[in-house]
């Protein structure tokens, strides 16, 4: 049986060529970031996050369960972790859960977030 070696792992000698993708590349394979979100109340007190905060948003086609992102519902934009409530799909905040209709549409996942920007 024959092993691969990932282009992440090292030379075992000196003289083994290693690839690595040209700089072009590797930009490509970064996170795209969608766009932010900025925390109008205090629905994430919990995390430290104030009203101002600004999250960055990576989008997504799906997601899983427990992790925090923005759905939009209609015409309203809802930030959230996802999960379930009673059988249905609900985003949850510090002020409970609220479901998610049928046509709602998770369109990214946060993935950082900024402090409030001072005036």
């Amino acid at each position: 049986m024959r092993s691969t070696r990932d282009a992440s792992q090292l030379p075992l000698w000196e003289d083994d060529p290693v690839r690595v993708l040209p700089p072009e590349r590797r930009a490509g394979r970064a996170p795209q970031l969608d766009g932010a979100v900025v925390v109008d109340g205090r629905e994430f007190a919990s995390r430290g996050w104030g009203p101002g905060t600004v999250l960055l948003t990576q989008p997504v086609r799906r997601a899983a369960r427990g992790e925090m992102v923005v759905v939009r519902d209609g015409d309203r934009v809802l930030v959230g972790v996802l999960g379930l409530d009673v059988g249905r799909r609900a985003l949850f905040t510090d002020h409970g859960a609220t479901w998610l209709a049928e046509g709602a549409r998770v369109t990214g996942v946060v993935v950082a977030a900024e402090p409030p920007l001072a005036f």
